[in-house]
């Protein structure tokens, strides 16, 4: 399917994403038949060595409604702009995606607005999702040398599928032995700091400050209950039944919270633990008919739960998880990729008296200090500084213009670690480098 190498250099990514979006969003409202009144569309892309599968998915108040799956066919005119979005989303050292996902919002019918946006997924093994199969170790070898990968960013269960059955002595491209997949320490410093912090004071602001500590970063995985292949297969992560009848998803802060649980109240002295990233488990809580809730090292001091209604609040609401992504890793170059990024999302926060809707300031510390102008990536993150306040969301390059033109003299990606403040000057000249594009 894809070219031998990247396509394009770093400078014609951002405006070849968007070509693409534009090109497979306005197939979605021209070519899929739907009744009116939706929510939303979304476009889910799988491409196989040889093949590009996708699925559709309606969502309206009642529920969501999957399409069928099926593989593109060779003369369909999706196929280049796929290929052009996965092309445009290599990063050097970390590849392209293996599924993304685009999604179209509609509102205000009979005469709908429409927002196009999209999700891209880097880190986790394709879904199986009719049969269709997952990527074969001859799909992952093509996929490594179209868009290659330094080792480190190469996924666990990527390098076992391309050991096989015949260990590390295997053709090219050639991958070490892969590391351990949970690390001893916490997985998360923010989250555990978080979990203390709410075993303190277990209030609504303290709740909100664990959701968001969480999302973008990962979260350890019990998965003893999950079949043994060497190929992969469905994972299944462990569910508590609640003493009031609810089931509870586990997900803990470190392997030591997840095996001291384990060997104390289930009496497995070593579980097979995994890494997942926080946003996999809360799309599953969120989505699982048979889940209630996710609790949070489960059995300890600091054990927390995050109700279903919570996390379908966090992750249906706008919110811009490559930039969180970015801050969790202190990686200032995903920063500013995730602010520039066709359908970037940001969200200020408004106090609920004020009738000019002005986005909260943080003001300076010493006095006649300019105040900085906050910006937030999600809602827990408004909500964590501040309960009471209203959030509002835009495309991220209008929020920053708007900042841009105003007296603050820089602008503050979230009020509470992990955050990144940006000189306003360095904000005029990655506007003046977009625009130039």
């Amino acid at each position: 399917m894809s070219q031998p190498s990247p396509r394009y250099t770093a400078s014609e990514r951002p405006a070849k994403i968007q070509e693409a979006l534009n090109t497979l969003g306005s197939w979605m409202l021209s070519a899929v038949s739907v009744e009116p009144g939706w929510n939303e569309l979304v476009l889910d892309i799988k491409p196989l060595s040889d093949t590009i599968f996708v699925r559709i998915t309606e969502s309206r108040e009642d529920g969501d409604y999957p399409g069928s799956v099926g593989p593109l066919k060779a003369s369909s005119p999706l196929i280049p702009a796929v290929e052009m979005l996965q092309h445009a989303c290599y990063q050097e050292g970390e590849g392209s995606w293996f599924t993304a996902s685009i999604v179209l919002t509609a509102s205000n019918w009979p005469d709908p607005d429409y927002q196009l946006g999209a999700s891209y997924d880097r880190l986790h093994e394709p879904l199986d999702w009719q049969g269709e199969g997952s990527l074969s170790r001859r799909d992952l070898r093509k996929h490594l040398q179209t868009f290659p990968r330094s080792e480190q960013k190469v996924p666990a269960w990527a390098a076992r599928r391309l050991q096989g059955r015949r260990g590390s002595g295997f053709d090219q491209p050639q991958l070490s032995q892969p590391q351990r997949e949970v690390p001893e320490g916490p997985i998360n410093h923010y989250l555990t700091a978080a979990l203390e912090q709410f075993a303190q004071a277990k209030t609504e602001q303290n709740l909100a400050n664990l959701a968001r500590t969480a999302l973008g970063g990962s979260l350890v995985m019990d998965i003893s209950l999950s079949p043994q292949a060497e190929e992969g297969g469905p994972i299944s992560y462990q569910v508590l039944r609640l003493t009031n009848g609810m089931r509870a998803l586990t997900a803990y802060s470190s392997a030591q919270a997840a095996r001291t649980y384990s060997a104390s109240v289930l009496g497995v002295e070593e579980p097979r633990l995994l890494a997942e990233h926080a946003m996999k488990v809360f799309l599953q809580v969120a989505h699982d008919q048979t889940i209630d809730v996710l609790v949070l090292d489960p059995g300890s001091e600091q054990e927390a739960f995050l109700e279903k209604s919570q996390i379908q609040w966090l992750i249906s609401s706008p919110h811009n998880l490559p930039l969180q992504q970015g801050l969790i890793e202190e990686n200032m170059h995903k920063v500013l990729l995730a602010l520039t990024a066709p359908a970037s999302t940001l969200l200020v926060g408004v106090q609920a008296d004020d009738p000019l809707g002005r986005p909260v300031m943080l003001k300076g510390e010493e006095e006649g200090q300019e105040a900085t102008s906050l910006v937030f990536t999600n809602v827990a993150e408004v909500a964590a500084l501040d309960p009471s306040l209203q959030v509002r969301s835009a495309p991220a390059l209008e929020v920053l213009k708007l900042l841009a033109g105003g007296q603050s003299q820089a602008i503050r990606i979230n009020a509470l670690t992990p955050h990144a403040t940006l000189p306003m000057e360095q904000v005029r000249q990655l506007l003046s480098v977009v625009e130039s594009q």
